[in-house]
C-alpha cells in the first residue's frame, strides 16, 4: 500500500469517484468543492491509499493560509473502502508528518460516525474510532472551513414512490405541496454561467435579507459550474409567469443528494415555492434510486422548523471533530487574533480575498 499527498488530476479524477461513490463520502472533499477555496487564497490536496493503483481510502484537504499561520483542515473523513478502514492509523501517522513538513500549525479531520440506525449506512461505528490509537484533542479550534457534524436525513423506509411518501407527511404539508403545484409553475435546471448567476442572484438575496452569509456567485462558481457539467450538481428553479420565484443548489455525491443553499421571493399570497423546491429534489432521489434525501443541517429556528416538515430526522455525528497542535506558541498568536474576527465568515473571506500576501 502507498500513502501519498497529491493534486494531479488523475488522481483527483480518481478520488472523485472513489468519494461520489462511497455511501460515507461527502461533496465537502469533492476536488472541485476543495479548489473553491482558491478564491480565498487557500490551497487544496488530497492524502490517499492506494492499492494495485486503485484508492482504498484517503481524505480531502484544505490547507488555510494567512500570514504566519498554515491550518491543514480535512472537512469531513478519512474515509475508506469496507474492510480497509483499519488503515486510518497508518494514515493519520502520515498526515502528521507530512503536515510538519509542510509548516502547518494545526491538523484538524472530521469523523462521520454514529450509532443512529437512520444514518447507519453512511456513517462509522464508534468502534472505527476506537481502533485510533492517538485521536488527537475532541474539538473544532477553526471553524473557517465548514467541517461535516450531522445529517438532516429524510429516510424513504419502506416507501417506493414519491406518492407514497407523501402519503405520510402531515396534512399540512401535503396541503402546501399540492397547493404549489396548482400554480402554472415551471421547473427548470440552469446550466449556462449566466443562467446560473441570475438564479444564484437570489440565494444570494435571502440571505443578505435573513442576515446570513452563503458563498458569493464569483467566489463559488468555478465549483458549482463545474459540478454541474460533471451531473455531481445542479441548480434547480421555480418560475412562475418566466419569473424565478426560487432557486436551490443540490449535490449529487455518496448515494445521496444534499441540499446546500437555496433562496425564494418572499410574497404574499405564498405561492410554497419552498416545498417545491424540496419535493423536486425528493422526487429526483426516488428517480436515482436512493434511500433517502439530505436536507441539511443548519438554519434559522424557523428553516429548521420547516425541514422538519417533510420527517426530515437531524442527527449529530458522535464527537466528529478532531485536531492536533503542531505549533502551540504560534496557535496562540492565532487564537489571539482570531478573537478579533468572530462576529461573521463573511467578514473574514473580504479580508483574505483582498489580501495578496501568503507566507509559508
Amino acid at each position: 500500500m502507498r500513502i501519498f499527498f497529491t493534486n494531479e488530476k488523475y488522481w483527483l479524477d480518481k478520488w472523485d469517484e472513489f468519494v461520489s461513490s462511497n455511501n460515507r463520502g461527502s461533496h465537502l472533499i469533492l476536488s472541485d468543492w476543495l479548489e473553491s477555496y482558491y478564491s480565498y487564497g487557500f490551497e487544496f490536496e488530497i492524502g490517499i491509499c492506494v492499492e494495485n493503483e486503485e484508492i482504498i481510502g484517503g481524505f480531502g484537504a484544505v490547507i488555510a493560509k494567512k500570514f504566519l499561520f498554515k491550518f491543514y483542515i480535512i472537512p469531513h473523513g478519512p474515509i475508506f473502502l469496507d474492510g480497509f478502514e483499519n488503515k486510518i492509523m497508518l494514515l493519520l501517522k502520515e498526515l502528521l508528518l507530512h503536515a510538519k513538513k509542510i509548516k502547518c500549525c494545526y491538523v484538524q479531520y472530521s469523523l462521520p460516525c454514529s450509532e443512529n440506525s437512520i444514518i447507519e449506512p453512511y456513517t462509522y461505528k464508534n468502534e472505527f474510532k476506537r481502533q485510533i490509537e492517538n485521536l488527537g484533542t475532541n474539538g473544532n479550534l477553526f471553524k473557517y472551513i465548514y467541517s461535516s457534524y450531522g445529517i438532516n436525513w429524510l429516510s424513504f423506509n419502506s416507501t417506493n414512490s414519491p406518492e407514497e411518501l407523501l402519503q405520510k407527511f402531515t396534512i399540512q404539508a401535503r396541503r402546501n405541496i399540492n397547493l404549489g403545484y396548482r400554480n402554472n409553475i415551471e421547473i427548470r435546471y440552469p446550466k449556462s454561467e449566466e443562467e446560473c448567476k441570475l438564479a444564484y442572484s437570489l440565494i444570494e438575496d435571502n440571505a443578505n435579507l435573513g442576515n446570513y452569509s452563503v458563498r458569493k456567485f464569483d467566489d463559488f462558481k468555478k465549483a458549482m459550474l463545474n459540478l454541474i457539467h460533471k451531473n455531481k450538481g445542479f441548480l434547480l428553479t421555480v418560475s412562475l409567469n418566466n419569473e424565478i420565484k426560487g432557486a436551490a443548489f443540490i449535490v449529487n455525491c455518496s448515494n445521496c443528494l444534499s441540499y446546500i443553499s437555496g433562496g425564494t421571493k418572499k410574497e404574499k399570497p405564498d405561492l410554497n415555492i419552498g416545498y417545491i423546491i424540496h419535493w423536486e429534489a425528493i422526487k429526483k432521489s426516488y428517480e436515482l434510486g436512493y434511500m433517502g434525501y439530505n436536507i441539511s443541517m443548519g438554519g434559522s429556528k424557523g428553516v429548521q422548523e420547516f425541514k422538519a416538515k417533510f420527517m426530515a430526522e437531524a442527527v449529530l455525528f458522535d464527537d466528529p471533530h478532531y485536531y492536533f497542535i503542531l505549533k502551540p506558541a504560534l496557535f496562540k498568536v492565532y487564537l489571539f487574533f482570531n478573537a478579533y474576527f468572530k462576529k461573521n465568515k463573511e467578514r473574514i473571506a473580504n479580508i483574505l480575498k483582498k489580501s495578496n500576501k501568503f507566507f509559508e
